[in-house]
């Protein structure tokens, strides 16, 4: 169910980023058709001026420039992708309790410690806790698939490998759902636990149904033993 959740968010989180890689791809795509005339005009007026030297090194200059921008502008799509989740989780957690996703499926983040009876109102984790839980769920792993990404783009293999050591905490974390009360690491870290508000409610309903037929039986049994109790000549319409 947290699996469920989790794919959910990150892909509502994703389809929030995915038009900034259009924008971003159009806007390349126009600076590289553009890039022809622009050398074509820089290098013809850098001779007319007496500038051979600069003329000679215009189309390595604007390629490299178009090279820094992409550059640039991938750094920050990779940003993008980080941020939107780490603040929509934090968000989230920190004043409901509860993401898109584990609405869906039924679950809640609540304080660890949390009496079951105030699972079902409204439990704040609150924005310190959320913020730790947020660390160690988003920031830390996605940081370092996404830059894998970038470094390996870049062929940059040493520190790609680097961060993809550093990544396997978003793959393992996930894995200490095995232990006690299934708790992650980084519910461990924010001092919360996930909890089924489904079955919370279902349990609480049938406690509820047990307990007003125990009540029925109790006070029809107490009734038949009072109307046994009572001596034939007592009971209504008997003559005396």
């Amino acid at each position: 169910m947290r699996l469920i959740a989790r794919t959910v968010d990150y892909l509502s989180t994703t389809a929030l980023v995915l038009p900034l890689w259009f924008l971003a791809y159009h806007y390349i795509q126009t600076k590289a058709t553009d890039l022809p005339t622009k050398v074509v005009r820089d290098a013809f007026l850098d001779v007319v001026f007496g500038r051979a030297g600069e003329a000679q090194r215009a189309p390595l200059e604007a390629v490299d420039g178009l090279w820094g921008t992409t550059k640039t502008l991938l750094l920050l799509l990779i940003l993008a992708h980080l941020l939107v989740p780490a603040l929509y989780d934090w968000i989230m957690h920190a004043r409901y309790g509860r993401t898109l996703g584990k609405i869906m499926v039924g679950i809640k983040v609540v304080p660890a410690g949390t009496p079951a009876a105030n699972v079902p109102g409204r439990v704040p984790v609150g924005a310190w806790r959320a913020a730790r839980r947020t660390v160690v769920a988003v920031v830390v792993p996605w940081a370092a698939v996404l830059l894998t990404w970038y470094e390996i783009a870049l062929r940059e293999w040493s520190t790609a490998g680097l961060f993809a050591l550093a990544s396997l905490i978003g793959f393992l974390d996930p894995l200490a759902v095995l232990g006690p009360r299934r708790r992650t690491w980084h519910d461990r870290a924010g001092g919360t636990v996930v909890v089924n508000v489904k079955a919370l409610s279902r349990g609480w309903s049938a406690t509820r149904t047990v307990t007003r037929n125990a009540s029925t039986a109790v006070a029809r049994g107490a009734r038949e033993r009072w109307q046994a109790s009572r001596a034939p000549g007592d009971r209504p319409g008997n003559p005396t």
